[in-house]
Order: structure tokens, then sequence, then C-alpha cells
């Protein structure tokens, strides 16, 4: 249980960490191509989607995924702009209180994922613009990878 606690406070660190001063149309197209570019360089097997006030503004598939992942995509971004937080973050949390957000919110499964993966963008002094997602590898891998992504994008800005 310590672990899991452990682990929600550094994913909840590192989303607090994922704040810019803008966050254009522009901004989130380069964001998800670094993602996409990182993904490429490491061999990561990823679907990528940056997404501006519910607007995907990037998107691309490497080879070996699938559209399966596509829906990985759409249920992930629909949990990080409900929760307003990572989505392994929310993972993270309904396993501490052995729940799920399935019955707890009702939400359907085809349209919402209890997975990391997504992580929510947000502009300084205004909150939560958008999602930086991925969907590939585990629940974990995915956040890892979309995180530290999203983080090293920043700190070139």
């Amino acid at each position: 249980m310590e672990d899991l606690k452990a682990l929600m406070q550094e994913a909840e660190e590192k989303r607090k960490a994922c704040v810019v001063n803008s966050f254009t149309n522009a901004e989130a197209f380069d964001l998800g191509y670094y993602i996409y570019q990182k993904a490429l360089r490491e061999g990561k097997p990823f679907v990528v989607s940056v997404t501006r006030n519910r607007q995907r503004l990037f998107y691309a598939a490497a080879e070996g995924t699938s559209p399966e992942n596509d829906a990985w995509i759409m249920r992930k971004e629909n949990s990080a702009y409900f929760f307003c937080k990572s989505t392994y973050e929310i993972s993270l949390y309904m396993r501490i209180r052995e729940a799920n957000i399935f019955d707890r919110y009702g939400f359907p499964k085809d349209q919402y994922a209890q997975a990391g993966g997504s992580v929510p963008i947000s502009v300084r002094g205004i909150g939560m613009i958008g999602t930086a997602t991925v969907s590939g590898m585990s629940q974990a891998e995915d956040h890892a990878f979309v995180t530290e992504a999203v983080l090293e994008w920043i700190a070139k800005q």
C-alpha cells in the first residue's frame, strides 16, 4: 500500500510540473512531434496524441500499434479531462481504494480508462488546457514515457 501511495505522490508531483506559459495549437503540435520523435528514437511502439481543449492537434502511430491503441487513447483522454489528473494517478488511487472508476462513477468501460498514459497540460494561471497521451506498453511504462517527454519538452521552452 505504501508503495502505491509513493507512486501516486510522485505522479502527482510530475503532473504539477507539467505547466507551461502558453499552449497554442502550434505548441501542441510541437509537443506531439517531440514525443513521437522520442518514441521513434527509443524504439517504442506508441500511438501519440496531443489535445488542446479536447481538439486533437497531433496524432501519430508508430509501427507495431493497432486500432486498439486508438481506443485506449480516447478512453485515457476522457479520464484525464474528467479528473484533471494523470490517468496513472487515477489508476493508483483506485487501486489504493480497492475500487474502480466504472463502479464508483458509473463510467462506461468503452469511454473511460483507469490506466496510465495520459498527462494533463496546464497553463500557468489558467489550469488544465490539454493532454499528452500515449498507448502501446504497460500503463506504468506509458505514464513514465509521456511524463518524461512532456517535462523534457517544457524544459526546452
